[in-house]
């Protein structure tokens, strides 16, 4: 994660600080818009998030209006609007996970680690979200551990998934 400078305080823009990736991700696409979704993944690594103000960035780089970015980051499950604990644990509550047990997983998860969906545990380690179809329904349940599918979900492999991102593995 890049810090604040230590000459104004404040961090420099993201096309400072991402130059070689912004330029490397424009390389990639037709259009500067194209590289929309790339631009976003990288302002979610630097923060955590991606809050309005990093929108409104990314809408000057990709030459987009900000509503158009916000219509992005608001569509897809993978962008997080509010700061997130460090691992995000997204369940999928579609039909064919329900029907295998995840809400039983959601509600496991929610007692184990002492928080509600979007909440982030005091620790800062973990926020729990629910989200729509990750593509996978013959491995159901599963869930999304940060960029990680884990799949065919029991309270057991939760725990051991658990650990493991506490563990930082």
């Amino acid at each position: 994660m890049s810090g604040p400078t230590s000459t104004t305080g404040a961090r420099p823009p993201l096309k400072i600080r991402r130059a070689a990736d912004i330029d490397a991700a424009l390389r990639k696409y037709p259009t500067r818009r194209s590289a929309v979704m790339d631009i976003l993944y990288m302002v979610q690594e630097d923060d955590g998030w991606v809050s309005p103000a990093a929108m409104e960035e990314v809408a000057e780089i990709c030459h987009m209006l900000p509503s158009q970015v916000e219509e992005m980051v608001t569509f897809y499950t993978m962008y997080h609007r509010r700061p997130v604990g460090r691992h995000v644990l997204a369940v999928c509550g579609t039909l064919p996970c329900a029907l295998c047990g995840a809400a039983g997983l959601l509600a496991y998860l929610q007692e184990r680690l002492g928080v509600g969906i979007d909440e982030i545990t005091p620790d800062g380690l973990f926020t729990i979200k629910r989200v729509e179809c990750l593509g996978a329904c013959s491995e159901a349940p599963l869930m999304l551990v940060n960029r990680t599918l884990a799949c065919r979900l029991t309270r057991q492999r939760v725990d051991e998934w658990i650990e493991r991102c506490r563990r930082g593995t």
